[in-house]
């Protein structure tokens, strides 16, 4: 079967990148010809160097050049390395274009991430709900709302019932955030993994085997600064001896650091898989924490922390997910019993993909 599939693909994110990978690589393995939409979406002006309507962000990138540059140049080599992508780029200016991609495929898949997250897309994004699809058969594999609710002006539920009553196959990531999108719609919504966890840590060899940083340290990966997360790693380095590395666009007051904010997709998951202790709030950071056995903790908000609760406490890791960080010893944990269960989840995710593509 020819399946495109929409997503985040092209975000300057380490997750929206390797879930992009992982979902093309999935459906590859289950035989399918794949081809990752390569949908420009109005969030990508963002990246754009200069921005005529936002000059305090033209200024904040005039001053991180050098490290914007480097990081930009290491996301584009992943996306050559390992994306199939469409043969032409689709923008939100002109998604009307769009609507000749159901004449090239026999199915589409929306999601992993946040596509369906109605307060970071500023609202409903049709694409990101196969609004292009015409007669296609149309598959939600993992879209993550994020939160278990959204601002009144991004919610526009009659248009979120519309676009969700054209899917053959629901899903999302999130449990929690399922009784956001189930009354507007009667098929039922399943749970399934997030894509980059069907896959296993040897699947992600070549990636870890990037040489970015010699001898022991702690990996600190922050999405959203965070004082008493970083004032906990502070504690943690000074009760043990070892460095901190973390990617940040601005140094940190953190001593016998490095920043590493230039790195890209690849090294992301070597600084993980080679390190002897990972401090985030990040949902994928915690993923490959999990997939390479990782001692780690992870920060949780109540509003943002479901995806981390959801996952870590489907696997019996529910003791590493704190909303009070602290520096005492990560406790042990039996992996075997946590692959255990996660096995249990992909076969349910592997059914639900055989069945919706069968």
């Amino acid at each position: 079967m020819k399946i495109g599939t929409i997503t985040f693909h092209g975000a300057l994110n380490f997750g929206s990148a390797l879930q992009s990978y992982a979902l093309q690589e999935v459906l590859k393995g289950m035989g399918h010809e794949v081809r990752i939409i390569d949908y420009r979406s109005r969030d990508y002006e963002q990246y754009r160097f200069f921005q005529p309507r936002h000059p305090k962000m033209t200024l904040r990138a005039m001053r991180c050049w050098r490290k914007q540059s480097s990081r930009k140049a290491a996301f584009a080599e992943f996306s050559k390395k390992y994306f199939r992508l469409t043969k032409r780029p689709y923008f939100w200016k002109k998604e009307s274009d769009m609507y000749e991609l159901a004449e090239q495929f026999d199915c589409f898949i929306c999601g992993s991430d946040q596509i369906w997250n109605l307060d970071c897309t500023q609202g409903v994004v049709g694409p990101y709900f196969l609004s292009f699809a015409g007669d296609s058969r149309r598959v939600a594999y993992a879209p993550s709302l994020a939160h278990t609710f959204f601002r009144p002006e991004n919610f526009d539920e009659q248009l979120v019932s519309d676009l969700l009553s054209r899917f053959d196959f629901l899903s999302v990531r999130e449990e929690e955030t399922v009784p956001l999108f189930q009354p507007l719609v009667d098929t039922p919504i399943d749970v399934v993994l997030d894509p980059t966890l069907l896959l296993e840590s040897d699947d992600y060899t070549d990636m870890a085997s990037k040489d970015v940083l010699q001898g022991e340290y702690i990996f600190m990966y922050l999405l959203r600064e965070c004082p008493e997360l970083i004032e906990s790693t502070v504690a943690m380095t000074e009760a043990t001896g070892m460095k901190v590395a973390y990617i940040s666009e601005n140094n940190l007051d953190i001593p016998n650091s490095i920043n590493l904010f230039g790195v890209g997709p690849e090294e992301f998951v070597s600084l993980i898989a080679h390190a002897d202790l990972i401090v985030t709030n990040s949902f994928h950071a915690t993923v490959f924490s999990v997939l390479f056995h990782k001692p780690f903790r992870v920060y949780a908000t109540d509003k943002s922390g479901a995806r981390m609760r959801d996952l870590l406490g489907n696997i019996g890791l529910s003791d590493r997910c704190v909303s009070v960080m602290c520096a005492d010893d990560v406790p042990p944990c039996d992996w075997g019993d946590v692959d255990s269960l996660l096995d249990s989840l992909r076969e349910h995710s592997w059914a639900y993909l055989r069945k919706a593509l069968s």
